[in-house]
Formats: structure tokens, sequence, C-alpha cells
């Protein structure tokens, strides 16, 4: 089950990776990111910082991404591109409009 779930969101990220880009605009892509449950904008969020080394604290994400070559302790310090910064904002303001637990 967790398989598919992961494959479905790793496809959205796929998918919605021009909105991030200029092609689609924010408006679209924060009613798509809406439409998601909490636990996918979960692992949507940490799943850019997961590929871009950062070292996570929490169980449930070591458990998820584990933190084998992580480079980066700090949410700051982990180099994003500026598409990548604005998607886990948009993210983190869904998450806050929707309840959910960051």
């Amino acid at each position: 089950m967790f398989i598919f779930r992961a494959l479905g969101a790793l496809l959205l990220i796929a998918a919605l990776g021009s909105a991030f880009d200029g092609a689609v605009s924010t408006a679209t892509a924060q009613e798509e990111l809406s439409s998601m449950s909490c636990g996918d904008l979960w692992y949507r969020r940490n799943a850019i910082f997961a590929r871009n080394g950062y070292c996570f604290k929490t169980d449930r994400a070591i458990r998820v991404f584990g933190n084998q070559g992580c480079r980066f302790y700090v949410e700051g310090d982990v180099p994003m591109s500026r598409a990548e910064r604005d998607e886990v904002e948009l993210i983190r303001v869904v998450e806050r409009r929707k309840g959910c637990e960051v």
C-alpha cells in the first residue's frame, strides 16, 4: 500500500513540476496541493529535502527516507533550486491551512 502511495506522490511531483517553472499558475498548483492528504503533503515536502541531502531528525522521516548520505542538519543549509524552495513553501502554506501536523 505504501509503495503505491509513494509512487503516486512521485508521479504527482513529476506532473506538477512544471507548475513551479511558471507553466501553470501558483493558484493551480495550490489547488492541486489542497486536494492532497496531510500525509501526502508531508511526504512530498520531505522528499524534496531527502533528495537534496537533508539529515532527518524524526523517527518517521528516518524510517521513510533514511539518513544515508545526508549532509545537511539545518533546513536552511540544504541546497535547493528556487523552484524547490517555492514548492516547499507552498506545501507548508497548504499544510497550515489544512491543519496538518508539520
